[in-house]
């Protein structure tokens, strides 16, 4: 496991638990409210637990990001068409996030 990859699991980690000591804290119909949120934290956290040889690219895009499963929850939200219960789904979702840094590179070397 390389360096990054460490880093990366630390960063989830850190946001998945203050993520699940925060939200009990919340009052009961806003748990329920964000039941799909939850869901997502969890199996977000989860593909980064357990899975091995997570590519290179989805590494380095998803650590451009401090706060990762926020920001692959509002692309999930942005893109519709995402899905985040199978790890071949979340797979897509962060090349979906690449895809995204492209055209934001792209759009800003425009603005220049």
């Amino acid at each position: 496991m390389s360096d990054r990859e460490i880093e990366l699991r630390k960063r989830i980690e850190t946001e998945h638990t203050i993520f699940k000591y925060r939200m009990p804290a919340s009052p009961a119909a806003e748990v329920y409210e964000n039941c799909n949120v939850i869901r997502f934290y969890e199996c977000i956290y989860e593909f980064f637990q357990y899975a091995e040889n997570i590519e290179k690219e989805h590494i380095n895009a998803c650590l451009m990001y401090e706060n990762v499963i926020e920001t692959l929850y509002q692309l999930c939200i942005k893109y519709e068409y995402l899905r985040y219960s199978r790890w071949k789904d979340i797979e897509e979702m962060l090349s979906a996030l690449i895809e995204e840094q492209k055209k934001y590179a792209e759009t800003a070397d425009c603005r220049k």
